[in-house]
C-alpha cells in the first residue's frame, strides 16, 4: 500500500466559535480554542480561579489572553485541572505552566496516559458509532 502524502500533513479544523469567551455562569466561562473548550472557573473579581484543561497544541497565548480578558492583565490561576489526556485538553499544558508557574492536577487513573506508559484504548465500534 502506498503512502498517503497528506497521512503527515496537519489538518485544519476548528469550531467557528472558536476564540470565543463565553459565560456559563457567573463564576464559570468557555473559551473554544479550535474544536475544543477551556474553562476558567472562579469569580473574575476575586482574582481565585483555575483553569480547566489546557487545549490544543500552541493555544496557550489565546488562553493566556482570555484569562486577561476575564480576570485582568495579572491573571494567574491557582491551577489547571486536567479532566484528562487526550491530545486537545492538554496540547498547552507545558507552555501554560511554563507561563504562569501553576501545578498541574489531574486524576491518578490518568497519570499511565499522559507519562506515556499506557495508551487509551481503542474506541469500540459496536457503540455508538465509536
Amino acid at each position: 500500500m502506498a503512502d498517503n502524502p497528506l497521512r503527515h500533513k496537519a489538518m485544519p479544523m476548528t469550531s467557528i466559535k472558536s476564540g470565543d469567551l463565553f459565560e456559563v455562569l457567573p463564576d464559570v466561562a468557555g473559551l473554544t480554542v479550535k474544536i475544543v473548550n477551556v474553562y476558567f472557573v472562579g469569580h473574575p473579581e476575586s482574582g481565585d480561579w483555575v483553569l480547566v484543561d489546557a487545549g490544543m497544541p500552541n493555544s496557550q497565548d489565546k488562553i493566556i489572553d482570555a484569562a486577561i480578558q476575564r480576570f485582568g492583565k495579572d491573571a494567574k490561576p491557582k491551577a489547571i485541572l486536567l479532566t484528562h489526556g487526550h491530545f486537545d485538553h492538554v496540547g498547552s499544558a507545558v507552555e501554560l505552566v511554563e507561563h504562569w508557574g501553576v501545578p498541574i492536577y489531574v486524576h491518578p487513573d490518568e497519570m499511565p496516559y499522559l507519562t506515556g506508559e499506557a495508551h487509551y484504548p481503542y474506541p469500540d465500534t459496536q457503540v455508538e458509532g465509536a
